[in-house]
């Protein structure tokens, strides 16, 4: 073997070296994600006389998938989210599909009127780094649907203790304080007919 074919080999062996050692440092793709909706469970029947129609509203900073958390024990007034984790739609997406469910499956008959809940707080509070409460906080109005006047309005909360401190225990207590909350508004729309 001549020395220019020793050299041309050397050099294709020294540029194979380089290219395999960029690829191990550039640094893996971060993982997706983790998804989080309200789950498969079926809704219970909403009652009779409960609205046939509902619009579910939220503020902007509740518009994003981001699944947000409070540090009570630091600065309760400060919002964060989880870099990992997100709900698969806006929270006011989420509990609009809920409580269409709910009243999808209304027994008897259903009132002419239409129910509008805006959701105030939406998110997991920390009281300490190792336990937190998912808090659900609403206010809803019941509409005459002719006129879209104000009949009547009341507000709801829920408080539910998360059986994890992360953003998985978070969710499943998002979930049930979200549907504890919209049992008692479409208790309540229903009542007031």
């Amino acid at each position: 073997m001549s020395a220019a074919r020793i050299a041309l080999v050397g050099a294709l062996v020294a540029a194979l070296a380089a290219a395999s050692t960029a690829c191990s440092v550039v640094p893996p793709a971060p993982p997706l994600p983790a998804l989080f909706d309200f789950g498969l469970a079926s809704a219970p029947a909403a009652p009779g006389g409960a609205p046939a129609a509902a619009q579910v509203a939220a503020p902007p900073w509740l518009d994003g998938t981001a699944m947000l958390y409070r540090l009570a024990y630091g600065d309760g007034s400060r919002l964060a989210s989880y870099r990992d984790s997100r709900w698969a739609s806006p929270p006011a997406a989420l509990l609009q599909e809920r409580l269409k469910q709910r009243l999808a499956r209304a027994t008897g008959t259903a009132s002419a009127s239409t129910l509008r809940v805006e959701v105030e707080e939406f998110s997991q509070v920390f009281e300490t780094p190792t336990r937190s409460r998912a808090v659900v906080r609403m206010r809803a109005a019941l509409l005459e649907a002719d006129t879209g006047r104000v009949l009547r309005q009341q507000a709801f909360a829920e408080d539910v203790a998360a059986a994890s401190a992360d953003a998985q225990g978070g969710a499943r207590a998002l979930v049930q304080a979200s549907d504890a909350a919209l049992a008692r508004v479409i208790d309540w729309a229903a009542a007031t007919r």
